[in-house]
């Protein structure tokens, strides 16, 4: 049989008269289609295009990728799924289009920050616009550096899922409480229960800004108030939610002899049980105000029960000794003192019961240790 001849430079396969420099060549032509406005190609065409370089574009060295992404990043109407390759890469690569690209979607973002590094994550949450469920993504999966970039981020939109899950986490990770107070969505429950593991002074900022005097719902429900409390007195959970409505009520001066008593021979349970019925709390609660160091849970009680400035000295002490520590120092009563002078009773009481309210269902969080 005869043979075929074949001329020596001529080979089976492509690659030997293909270059990687005109291999390079041929995808950087295709790229510069990949970037075309919609007007300038078809959909069809553009289409085409975008499916074939979100493959080939891995074979470009880095440095030509990333020119290419800072190329896509601005665009209205990027190629998607380019765009994605790109927003997976390198985090050298990757980080315009994380930063800037209006072509990923939510979906397509907390599905970056649940499968790529950490700085993926990082620039994503100093995006522009950072919608729910990006930010739920970053709340379950990114680190404090991130969730705090994402916090300061007055383009994000935080859930109520969002806020709760940090509000609960800023006792262990006290960086995010200052970031928090400043976002629109927490709420007063949960910057009152920020505020057990808060410094002094964020404490009296809290106090400041989450209270309110509740006049008009005392009038508007000053007949109907107390029948509807009784009825709801089988009912645990209405009833503690009410009790943010109901007016102060002073406590007896029996109730201060109570607590005197009881300081004065060491009997530390019925300290607290004549503290929580004297505020119409949980023990809890009152368990939580007595050993609680600083003093402003204390100073607000008083003030709710409507005790003297000389009255709330005298508690001061009987606490202490409960708590088997040392009387506050001259600094310190000064400071707790400002707290008792500068809230009113009715804020107080509301407090008070926000603190009662958050225990009766957040009994489970831990403290961080003084």
């Amino acid at each position: 049989m005869a043979s075929i001849a074949i001329p020596g430079n001529m080979s089976f396969g492509a690659s030997a008269s293909s270059t990687a420099h005109e291999r390079d060549l041929l995808l950087r032509r295709l790229a510069d289609l990949a970037v075309l406005p919609p007007s300038h190609i078809t959909t069809q065409e553009r289409g085409l295009v975008d499916m074939v370089m979100a493959t080939a574009v891995s074979r470009l060295d880095e440095g030509v990728r990333r020119r290419l992404a800072e190329r896509i990043a601005p665009l209205p109407e990027g190629p998607r799924e380019l765009t994605l390759t790109l927003a997976r890469d390198a985090f050298s690569v990757a980080e315009p289009i994380l930063a800037q690209s209006v072509s990923l979607g939510a979906t397509d973002l907390a599905d970056i920050v649940r499968d790529a590094g950490r700085d993926h994550a990082l620039a994503i949450a100093g995006r522009r616009s950072l919608p729910p469920v990006v930010v739920d993504a970053l709340v379950d999966h990114g680190n404090a550096e991130t969730i705090c970039r994402m916090l300061a981020n007055k383009g994000a939109l935080l859930s109520s899922r969002a806020v709760e899950t940090l509000a609960r986490r800023s006792s262990s990770e006290p960086e995010f409480v200052p970031l928090l107070l400043a976002r629109s969505e927490l709420n007063t429950r949960q910057a009152l229960l920020m505020f057990w593991w808060s410094p002094s002074q964020v404490r009296s900022e809290i106090l400041a800004r989450f209270t309110v005097e509740r006049r008009m719902m005392h009038v508007a429900l000053d007949d109907v108030l107390e029948t509807g409390m009784e009825a709801a007195d089988t009912d645990e959970a209405l009833r503690v939610v009410l009790s943010l409505v109901r007016p102060p009520r002073s406590a007896s001066k029996s109730h201060l002899g109570q607590l005197a008593s009881f300081a004065g021979s060491g009997q530390s349970e019925e300290f607290v049980g004549a503290l929580a019925e004297a505020g119409r709390i949980r023990t809890e609660t009152a368990f939580r105000i007595v050993n609680d160091t600083g003093g402003e849970p204390l100073a607000v009680f008083a003030k709710a029960v409507g005790f003297t400035r000389g009255e709330f000295g005298d508690l001061m002490v009987h606490a202490a000794s409960i708590r088997g520590g040392a009387i506050p120092s001259r600094g310190d009563v000064e400071r707790i003192v400002k707290v008792f002078d500068a809230i009113s009773i009715d804020r107080a009481d509301l407090v008070l019961h926000s603190w009662d309210w958050s225990i009766s269902g957040d009994a489970q969080i831990v403290l961080p240790t003084e």
